[in-house]
């Protein structure tokens, strides 16, 4: 059955802080950034500490997934903020590998206005291409879709579909949201059309990695990405059922990415664990 866990801090160091908040969130899955979220530069990484952390993980059966800055961006018109985009995500995927991460998450991106859309779909390949043939082997790129706002270049089905027709690498896999996907305008509002929405996108695109499980503090289609605790937002916790009943979404690593994760993490695996395969769910 998919792991469970949660989006962590390690400011304090990957071993005092990264592992006490795995142990107290009960996390068989981590995720975190590696410095300022919304800053370029990530600091000195303690290699003696990366390597503890990465050998505890290991040991303890704990899965390591590595979150870009917000900043980044593949789709920008800008060619500063796109080369500053690739070096520091060259960086991330050096990092993650020290680590023995599984996986870098790296938000789709946004063209900007929507007259650069084509453009920045098309050079994808160019853009992407050369940083992951130079990446050191290991960490899987993830894309991640955003809610849809500000010319995001993935948000909803078809646009993800798009993204990946166009980037057409089988080195990079998807991360999907749950919040997003509902900001951006899908319909998860039950078991039965949640997992139809992610089994869909995960025929569609070839692959699966990665889901962040989040409810929403704003309603369906909003094109607002405000992260709620998980059944107290307009998504809810009834659907969440379906994340557990399809062969394909069994084995996905999920994570929860708010404030008193720990509860999110119960409540999805008490889900997991009285989940029988669904024949028949709510439509």
């Amino acid at each position: 059955m998919a792991p469970i866990g949660a989006a962590i801090r390690v400011s304090g160091g990957l071993m005092k802080t990264g592992v006490r908040e795995t142990r107290e969130i009960g996390a068989e899955v981590v995720q975190f950034f590696s410095g300022n979220p919304r800053g370029w530069k990530a600091p000195a990484l303690d290699v003696a500490d990366a390597v503890a952390f990465r050998e505890h993980c290991g040991a303890a059966g704990v899965s390591v997934f590595l979150h870009a800055p917000y900043l980044l961006n593949v789709g920008s018109p800008d060619a500063a903020v796109l080369a500053n985009t690739t070096a520091a995500l060259a960086e991330c995927l050096r990092r993650a590998a020290l680590i023995g991460a599984a996986g870098v998450v790296l938000h789709a991106g946004s063209s900007i206005t929507r007259e650069f859309r084509a453009e920045a779909l098309r050079r994808l390949p160019a853009v992407l291409g050369p940083l992951l043939d130079a990446a050191p082997a290991g960490p899987r790129l993830l894309i991640e879709p955003t809610a849809g706002g500000g010319a995001a270049l993935a948000s909803d089905s078809a646009s993800t579909v798009e993204y990946f027709t166009a980037l057409n690498d089988e080195r990079v896999g998807l991360c999907l949201d749950t919040c997003h996907l509902h900001a951006a305008g899908e319909d998860l509002s039950t078991p039965y059309r949640l997992a139809k929405v992610l089994r869909g996108l995960a025929s569609g695109v070839g692959r699966l990695d990665l889901l962040h499980v989040n409810d929403s503090h704003d309603s369906r289609g909003s094109k607002r990405d405000r992260h709620a605790q998980l059944g107290t937002g307009s998504l809810g916790a009834a659907p969440l059922a379906g994340l557990f009943g399809s062969p394909v979404l069994r084995k996905v690593p999920i994570l929860v990415e708010t404030e008193n994760a720990a509860a999110g993490v119960e409540l999805l695996k008490g889900l997991r664990a009285s989940a029988t395969p669904a024949r028949g769910a709510t439509r």
